[in-house]
């Protein structure tokens, strides 16, 4: 069942969350004022305790969150910038990837420089679990003035994955396997000793990706998974979209989006 979750800032009881278990909301960056910097448009999601909504890949079962922005003419939106997922086990066993408490999936304008007065609008849909699951829905729309700078923008901002490279990136990345052998080895060396390492996997339609294992000693990580193309998939597959995330000893997070080689000849 879908439902329309109303905007607001105040905090929930137990029996006062929407059927949908999210409360979202319209908000931008800060930047908005500053003619060099982009403006970003984004979804706050304040998600019921215990609940999770799931990221661009669900994982082994879910929906992926979806928004739909309604712009004036010469305004649009690009691509949804997702900030590092979190992974969580679900009923069977089965490996899912979303957020929980609190997210703000955002996107950067493009186009015209939006009016004090324009409308700005999203259809946004979501599926939220815990022991059920239920889809969730919001029509949102209102005037940019009155589209709030939220504090938190920026902690989700910062949240976002980098492109990796060898420059930028705390370590180095070799690939064995592949689509053709049915499974595939990435081996992170770290320059210094990681915290937590996880992976994330982002196959197009058509690409399976199962049996992720992580293991991590000193300063080198190794991470398995089975890949394989489903029946009737058009197309060749090249390289897997992923994100590697890594948790230090501070509890900070920071990710890199990755593109792994799935040709065989990698090694």
């Amino acid at each position: 069942m879908f439902v329309t979750a109303a905007a607001s800032t105040a905090p929930l009881s137990a029996d006062d969350w929407p059927e949908g278990n999210a409360v979202v909301r319209l908000v931008a960056s800060a930047e908005r004022a500053s003619p060099s910097q982009p403006t970003l448009v984004g979804i706050r999601f304040d998600i019921r305790p215990g609940w999770h909504i799931y990221w661009r890949n669900p994982g082994g079962a879910g929906v992926a969150t979806e928004i739909r922005w309604r712009l004036p003419n010469g305004v649009t939106a690009g691509e949804t910038l997702w900030p590092v997922p979190i992974a969580f086990v679900q009923s069977g066993d089965i490996p899912g990837y979303g957020y929980e408490d609190e997210v703000v999936l955002a996107a950067e304008l493009e186009g015209s420089p939006l009016a004090s007065d324009a409308v700005v609008g999203a259809s946004v849909s979501w599926l939220a679990c815990k022991d059920v699951c239920v889809l969730g829905s919001a029509e949102l729309e209102t005037r940019w003035s009155e589209v709030s700078n939220d504090p938190v923008f920026a902690h989700w901002q910062s949240m976002l994955p980098a492109s990796w490279s060898d420059d930028n990136a705390p370590f180095s990345v070799t690939t064995t396997g592949g689509l053709a052998g049915g499974s595939l080895t990435l081996w992170l060396r770290w320059r210094h000793s990681p915290g937590e390492v996880e992976w994330f996997p982002d196959p197009p339609e058509g690409l399976v990706v199962e049996d992720v294992s992580i293991s991590t000693r000193g300063g080198l990580s190794r991470i398995d998974a089975s890949v394989r193309k489903m029946a009737g998939a058009a197309g060749e597959f090249a390289t897997l979209p992923s994100v590697v995330a890594v948790t230090d000893q501070h509890r900070e997070r920071r990710g890199w989006s990755l593109a792994v080689d799935l040709t065989d000849d990698n090694s």
